[in-house]
C-alpha cells in the first residue's frame, strides 16, 4: 500500500493492510463454519461465530487508510478534486464489483437447469441486480441480501465515498490538534454506541436497514481517528501498547461478559488500528510479515469471490453422506487461488486503467489503498 502522507513508517501501513487481509479470512471462514470439524476448540467456533464483526473492522480501517491518503486534499471542497477522488475509488473497486456481478448471473440459469426444485426465487430478483450495478443496493430501499451478499458492505463503503471530502473538510476544521480529534472520535464512538442500543439487537442485525449507518459512522470514526493518528506523530513507544493492551482488554470483556457486542468492539478496533498504525511493538512487527501483506493485497478479492465459490461448492460437492473436510480444504485452496488471478487479471488493471483516464500524465503507484469489505448472513442463503 502507498501512502501520499510524509514521515508515515512502513512498518505500520504494512500492519494494517495485513490485518486486512485476515480480516477478509475471518469473514471467510465465518460464512463456511457449518463445515468445520466439530472437534474444534469451543473458543475458537466461537470466535468464528462472530466474523460478522469482520466488516465493523473493514469499515473503520477503511476510513483511516482512505483519510491517510487523500484527506489533505479537502483542506477547500473543489469539484476537481472531488471529482477525482471518486473516479479513482470507483476504478478500485466496481471493476472486481462488476465481474463477480456477472459471474453471479451463473446462479440463476443453473438453478433454472439443474435444481430439484427449479425456482430461482427472490435472491436474484431483477430489480436487485439493477441496483447492484449502481452500487446501490443497501441503500436502504431493499428488504433482504441478494446476489452476490457480502457486496452489500461495497455498496455502503461507496456511499461513504461518496461523503468523505465533506468528512475529510470537517476534520481538517475541527479536529486541528490532537485533544480535538480525540474528543470527536470518542464522540463518534459514544454516538454509534447509542445508536445501537436504541435499534437493539447486535451489529450484524438488519443489514438492510441498519448497514449504511454502521458504514458511515464506523468511516467517520476511522477518518477522525487518522486525525488523531497525524496530529501526534512522534510518540513514545508506549502509547501502541498501550492502545493494544486496551484494545485486547475490549475484545476479551465481550468474550467473557453478557454484553452486547456493539458496546466494546468499534472501540476495540478503533484501539487497534491506532495501536498498528503507532507500531513499535510485538502485534505490528509480527504483522508486517511480508507473507501476511500479499495476503492482505488481494483481500478484497477474496472477500467478493468467496460467497460465489461457497455456492457453487455447496452446489456440486455437498450431498449427504459427503465428507466435509476434503470439501472445505478444496474450498479455501480454490479462495486463494481466485484472489489471486482476479487480483493480477482484475483489480490490478483496472485500477490502472482509471488512474491513466483520470491522471494521463502521472507514473502509476504499485498499489493503492484498501477498499473496505461483509457481515452477518441469514441462515440457509446458498446457491
Amino acid at each position: 500500500m502507498i501512502v501520499s502522507a510524509p514521515n508515515v513508517p512502513r512498518q505500520p501501513i504494512r500492519a494494517l493492510t495485513s490485518i486486512r487481509g485476515l480480516a477478509a479470512w475471518w469473514v471467510v471462514l465465518y460464512h463456511v463454519r457449518e463445515l468445520l470439524p466439530p472437534t474444534m476448540p469451543p473458543m475458537l467456533h466461537a470466535a468464528l461465530a462472530h466474523g460478522y464483526l469482520a466488516v465493523d473492522l473493514f469499515f473503520m480501517l477503511s476510513g483511516f487508510v482512505i483519510s491517510l491518503n487523500y484527506s489533505t486534499q479537502f483542506a477547500r471542497l473543489d469539484a476537481g478534486q472531488v471529482r477525482r477522488f471518486l473516479l479513482l475509488r470507483l476504478g478500485r473497486i466496481y471493476p472486481l464489483h462488476l465481474v463477480m456481478l456477472i459471474a453471479f448471473v451463473a446462479n440463476p440459469i443453473a438453478i433454472g437447469l439443474f435444481s430439484a426444485a427449479g425456482r430461482v426465487g427472490e435472491r436474484y430478483a431483477a430489480d436487485y441486480f439493477l441496483l447492484s450495478l449502481l452500487l446501490m443496493q443497501n441503500w436502504g430501499s431493499t428488504d433482504s441480501l441478494a446476489w452476490n451478499i457480502p457486496a452489500w458492505s461495497i455498496s455502503t463503503e461507496w456511499f461513504a465515498y461518496l461523503v468523505f471530502p465533506f468528512l475529510a473538510w470537517l476534520a481538517l476544521r475541527w479536529a486541528r490538534d490532537a485533544a480535538g480529534a480525540l474528543r470527536l472520535t470518542a464522540l463518534l464512538l459514544l454516538a454509534f454506541a447509542a445508536i445501537c442500543a436504541g435499534i437493539g439487537g447486535s451489529l450484524g442485525d438488519r443489514i438492510e436497514t441498519f448497514g449504511l449507518v454502521r458504514c458511515v459512522m464506523e468511516f467517520a470514526i476511522g477518518v477522525f481517528l487518522q486525525r488523531l493518528h497525524a496530529a501526534r506523530p512522534s510518540v513514545g513507544r508506549w502509547e501502541g501498547y498501550f492502545a493494544l493492551g486496551a484494545a485486547l482488554g475490549c475484545f476479551a470483556a465481550y468474550a467473557a461478559l453478557p454484553i452486547q457486542d456493539w458496546l466494546t468492539m468499534p472501540l476495540g478496533f478503533a484501539l487497534l488500528i491506532h495501536a498498528l498504525a503507532r507500531g513499535g511493538h510485538f502485534l505490528s512487527a509480527g504483522l508486517g510479515w511480508a507473507p501476511l501483506e500479499r495476503i492482505g493485497e488481494i483481500s478484497y478479492s477474496t472477500y467478493l469471490c468467496h460467497y460465489f465459490l461457497k455456492d457453487w461448492m455447496k452446489f456440486l460437492f455437498i450431498h449427504p453422506g459427503t465428507r466435509l473436510e476434503p470439501v472445505l480444504l478444496g474450498y479455501l485452496v480454490a479462495v486463494a487461488l481466485t484472489s489471486i488471478m482476479l487480483y493480477r487479471w482484475i483489480e490490478v488493471p483496472g485500477r490502472q486503467l482509471s488512474r491513466r483516464l483520470v491522471d494521463p500524465l502521472r507514473p502509476l503507484p504499485v498499489c493503492c489503498p484498501p477498499a473496505a469489505p461483509d457481515a452477518r448472513l441469514k441462515p440457509g442463503s446458498g446457491l
